[in-house]
């Protein structure tokens, strides 16, 4: 096997494991997020950190198949939604939409 396929097999391998990291750190922010009884909880904090922490991990994999990418923003909208039902959520508390990148 070559260095280089190596090197791919192993960048596989770290995208594989940032994947699973990305989506039990979303499981456990909407699972935050649900039982959240204020913005200012918290628990409300821990799952808009788990949101921001998702989010900046996702970037660093370098490609998504299709399927991955539309489970991983389905999960982040899900988070999303989760957090501005909280109470003492307002417009300007929200963050924007995620940056999933389409995979073609």
């Amino acid at each position: 096997m070559s260095k280089t396929a190596k090197l791919a097999a192993l960048r596989q391998r770290t995208d594989n494991d940032l994947l699973i990291l990305i989506e039990r750190e979303l499981d456990r922010g909407i699972a935050l997020a649900n039982v959240a009884s204020a913005r200012s909880s918290p628990m409300c904090r821990q799952a808009e950190a788990a949101y921001d922490q998702a989010r900046i991990l996702l970037q660093k994999i370098s490609g998504l198949c299709p399927n991955d990418s539309m489970r991983v923003a389905a999960k982040l909208k899900e988070l999303r939604q989760a957090l501005d039902r909280v109470s003492g959520s307002t417009g300007a508390d929200r963050k924007p939409a995620p940056l999933v990148r389409a995979v073609v």
